[in-house]
């Protein structure tokens, strides 16, 4: 084991956090899991607690601690990836206001298709208003209702009170680095799908106040800006505490899912491209422009890696299209693990093409190659013939028939 000192790397995901005890060096000596739960309301709403992140975080993180395998003495900085396009209103005091809306979310899409429509339309985008964003941010808020502007739009149309008493609206990983260490900041690729920011400068992104006069949000409400490699301070004593750590731990500004795993993957060079499958998925590479696809929802957008860009695109459903196979459509009473192998072991068991089965994945809509929150996913060509293994092979296929799809687009893309 290395002498040097070690991180705790903390990845909120849509299911939970996995937290993870690496050396100097990057190697991942111990990790745990923790699931959260996911909440979802009538018209379009997906949210959740953001006391239940940092409780399942300090849960495993405690519990890798008691591992024996690194001493709290032996770590020296704290760096977290999470998830976006996600929304948390916090108070002057930096405690939630509301649930966290999810980057699911739809109910804000009346508000920001109020916001970016007009005449002359191209692709349901007022003309005066896409130029400027295009040519400012390289994209433009999306329509669904998914992106955080609309997260805010929503909460200022129908939670004024929540508004008005927000002091700032938070990502993920950057509510989670306040609670830590008592410094609001976003980092330049968390802030992306807010769509407030000047890109042209890949050096130097600011707010710009022409766009924040067109969504009509209040600026004061947004966090400063930062490097996703500044540090961002120590260790408040209170969550020090609860987390079995020394105050003097750093916490690191870190970056959003989307670079993370380009990182993890050695996807760092110009158009090395990879495929990411969790929750959702989507394939990316780093490219040294800024350009958009209107038509594919696909933009290339900063990147945490100091003057770049990448490719940001997502597909709503991958591996959760799992989970609802074996909750709602198989019943599987098993803990996760040994339910994903069991179903690894069925669909091995079946012929490539499912024996004809077709399984679409768009269990909450699509964001891109088409973006679509009112599509549904659903099984075609079964028959009386078609088995258990069938059904559960096609959800694989499915998934890799999607990902196939976005892979051409963003082949034209680069």
């Amino acid at each position: 084991m290395s002498d040097s000192p070690f991180i705790l790397a903390i990845d909120l995901g849509t299911s939970g956090p996995k937290v993870a005890l690496v050396s100097g060096e990057g190697e991942v000596i111990a990790a745990d899991f923790e699931r959260v739960e996911q909440i979802f309301l009538p018209g379009g709403g997906a949210e959740q607690r953001p006391e239940d992140w940092w409780t399942a975080i300090v849960t495993a993180t405690r519990r890798l601690l008691a591992g024996g395998r690194v001493g709290a003495a032996d770590i020296a900085a704290i760096c977290c990836t999470s998830l976006y396009s996600t929304t948390v209103p916090v108070g002057e005091d930096g405690r939630p206001l509301a649930n966290a809306i999810m980057w699911m979310d739809t109910r804000g899409a009346p508000y920001v298709r109020r916001l970016v429509g007009g005449v002359p339309s191209v692709e349901g985008y007022g003309l005066g208003k896409l130029i400027p964003w295009l040519r400012l941010t390289g994209g433009v808020p999306t329509r669904s209702g998914k992106d955080s502007l609309a997260h805010i739009l929503y909460l200022k149309h129908e939670h004024p009170e929540i508004y008005r008493r927000a002091r700032f609206f938070l990502e993920p990983k950057d509510y989670l680095n306040l609670r830590m260490c008592g410094r609001a900041a976003a980092t330049y690729d968390s802030i992306n799908l807010h769509w407030l920011t000047d890109n042209r400068d890949i050096h130097h992104i600011r707010y710009h106040e022409r766009l924040l006069q067109m969504a009509d949000v209040d600026g004061e409400k947004l966090p400063p800006l930062v490097s996703g490699l500044e540090v961002l301070g120590t260790l408040r004593p209170e969550a020090a505490e609860e987390l079995g750590l020394r105050p003097e731990v750093r916490v690191v500004a870190g970056v959003t899912d989307a670079q993370s795993a380009a990182i993890g993957a050695g996807a760092i060079e110009n158009y090395v491209t990879y495929l990411y499958l969790g929750t959702s998925s989507w394939i990316s590479c780093h490219v040294p422009f800024k350009k958009t696809d209107l038509l594919h929802n696909m933009a290339s957008l900063p990147s945490v890696l100091p003057g770049r860009y990448y490719v940001a695109n997502e597909q709503e459903c991958a591996g959760v299209c799992l989970d609802f196979l074996r909750e709602s459509v198989l019943g599987m009473d098993l803990p996760s693990a040994e339910a994903y192998r069991a179903l690894d072991r069925a669909a091995e068991e079946a012929p490539p093409g499912s024996g004809g089965v077709i399984f679409t994945p768009w269990l909450y809509g699509e964001r891109t190659p088409i973006e679509d929150p009112n599509v549904r996913g659903g099984f075609f060509n079964l028959s009386l013939n078609t088995t258990r293994s069938e059904l559960i092979r096609a959800v694989f296929e499915g998934v890799a028939y999607n990902a196939r799809w976005l892979l051409e687009c963003v082949e034209r893309f680069v």
